[in-house]
């Protein structure tokens, strides 16, 4: 007897045909979604790359801003750009500053100009792909003045008197002065106000400029005293003053037996060189700065009578007072003889939470002091004018004053710092 197996053979091998064909769709097709799915996962991580070396590229960025901006000294002190290891510049830059980071690292450098332009790589790598991503970023800079409106507090600025305005001049400008000082036929309008946060009382007195208000700060009153605009969004900082350090100051723990006397006005304190000096208590003293002088004093406790500096234009000197009292008032009049209020700056430092003008006091100067409450304090039907600007945590004034802010601090006054004007990427 024959048997056949071919029926049953053809049949077996169909069916490992057809398993073979169904493994190899499943096979190509899962190989398939692996493949996507590593692209997704090496796109998400290149995405992740890219996006991480943007935030290393302007944490390199805000390194080089720190660098340039150290903090409220630099209003009144030049900004050593060579400290934290930037050291001196090389090709017309400084750096470059490197830093590994958790998530990558960065190199930054910035210009040698007075507007600094900053240069910032951002590194991220790929471990999978062995490949690093890099994104460079350009910050343009520009340096604002500290002092830019004619009266600012951090909260509220109350105007109980009479005769109460500001308005604007120009010490540099024949045009907007008569040599170099105020004068009331020769006004602009630049005279700004602002309160960060607050209440602003201006009373039936006026602004010759804007008023400038933080978003939660009010105005009593409907704002028609204000030539300028309104302003709602004011955002801007008062840091506190970095006391500067007094090593190698001379203390001066006694005041002269005698005054000096210098055109007839007898002064407790007379400087006609430059220098720095502790008061460690003013009690009143009266100071002038002579030609040419440049005079730091750093001010304990006391209170402070006529302050006068000498000299015109270039030659004029130049006083700056560091006030750490409590509490600190000003009775006499300050001057300036060359008419800059750039000349003679008030800063108080945190400690100094009370500033009072007596005596019908009129000043020619700069005030910055974000701790304390400034009260002015006139009687009588004069006038007496703040020339110049002030800064004060609180403001509060009792009779005629007018405030008249100098266009010139712009160029001639301190410096905030820094601000980036211009972010691109290249």
């Amino acid at each position: 007897m024959k048997l056949h197996f071919q029926n049953q053979n053809q049949q077996q091998g169909g069916v490992l045909i057809v398993t073979i064909f169904i493994a190899s769709i499943v096979g190509i097709a899962l190989g398939s979604y692996l493949l996507l799915v590593r692209s997704q996962d090496v796109a998400v991580v290149r995405s992740q790359a890219w996006n991480s070396a943007l935030a290393m590229a302007e944490a390199g960025a805000e390194e080089a801003m720190a660098q340039l901006n150290p903090g409220a000294a630099s209003t009144t002190l030049t900004v050593d750009r060579t400290a934290n290891g930037w050291h001196a510049p090389s090709g017309g830059v400084y750096g470059p500053m490197s830093r590994n980071l958790t998530n990558g690292s960065y190199s930054v450098i910035f210009t040698d100009v007075q507007f600094p332009i900053i240069y910032s790589t951002g590194y991220t790598t790929l471990p999978d792909l062995s490949a690093t991503v890099s994104r460079v970023v350009r910050v343009a800079t520009t340096n604002i003045p500290l002092f830019s409106v004619s009266l600012a507090a951090r909260t509220n600025i109350t105007m109980t008197g009479n005769g109460v305005s500001t308005d604007s001049f120009d010490s540099s400008n024949s045009g907007l002065s008569t040599n170099g000082h105020y004068d009331s036929s020769k006004t602009s309008t630049n005279g700004d106000v602002a309160s960060l946060y607050g209440t602003v009382n201006l009373g039936g007195h006026g602004i010759e400029g804007n008023l400038y208000l933080g978003p939660t700060a009010t105005l009593n009153g409907n704002g028609s005293s204000v030539s300028g605009k309104v302003y709602t969004d004011f955002n801007t900082d008062f840091p506190q003053v970095v006391p500067p350090n007094t090593t190698g100051w001379i203390n001066l723990l006694l005041p002269p037996l005698l005054p000096t006397v210098v055109n007839g006005v007898a002064y407790t304190y007379a400087f006609f060189n430059s220098g720095d000096y502790v008061i460690p208590n003013m009690s009143g003293g009266s100071v002038y700065v002579g030609t040419n002088a440049t005079v730091r004093l750093s001010i304990q406790a006391g209170s402070s009578g006529d302050v006068r500096i000498g000299g015109t234009g270039s030659n004029a000197g130049k006083l700056t007072m560091y006030v750490a009292a409590a509490s600190f008032s000003i009775s006499g009049n300050s001057v300036v003889d060359g008419g800059s209020p750039a000349n003679l700056s008030y800063y108080g430092l945190a400690s100094n939470t009370s500033l009072t003008f007596s005596g019908n006091a009129a000043f020619t100067g700069t005030i910055y002091a974000p701790s304390a409450s400034l009260t002015l304090n006139g009687s009588g039907s004069s006038t007496y004018d703040v020339m110049g600007s002030v800064i004060a945590s609180s403001v509060t004034i009792h009779g005629n004053f007018m405030f008249h802010y100098d266009q010139n601090l712009d160029n001639a006054g301190p410096s905030r710092g820094y601000l980036a004007t211009d972010w691109s990427e290249l």
